[in-house]
């Protein structure tokens, strides 16, 4: 039996993504290890934007490697559990108040909806 599909249509994912205004951002720090650090996220017109302390290890890490990953993450109950990660390079747009703005370029996207399995009869 075929496992069923759970990922979210590019419109399911676009309406996810601008309801959610954090994200976890992964980067690799200096010795290749996987850092995360939470950031204000915002998505509009399917540009994916994200905000963070300037100078903090994030941004320092993006600065060194653009490489980067946005998840976004809701679980009411396992049955609904929710999310989306995008893959992609970090592009900087703004330095400004102690924050760094990124926008991720090429991004790839991978989603998930628990909702859509069905439970056999």
């Amino acid at each position: 039996m075929p496992r069923p599909r759970i990922a979210m249509t590019p419109a399911e994912t676009a309406e996810f993504l601008a309801s959610k205004r954090i994200a976890i951002v992964a980067t690799l720090d200096a010795d290749g290890a996987p850092d995360g650090e939470p950031a204000e996220l915002s998505c509009a017109g399917g540009v994916l934007t994200f905000r963070l302390p300037a100078s903090g290890p994030t941004h320092r890490n993006l600065l060194r490697d653009p490489r980067v990953v946005c998840t976004v993450e809701e679980f009411p109950s396992y049955t609904e559990i929710r999310g989306v990660s995008v893959h992609g390079r970090a592009a900087p747009v703004e330095l400004r108040s102690g924050h760094a703005t990124f926008r991720v370029d090429e991004p790839r996207t991978e989603s998930f909806d628990f909702r859509k399995v069905r439970p056999e009869p």
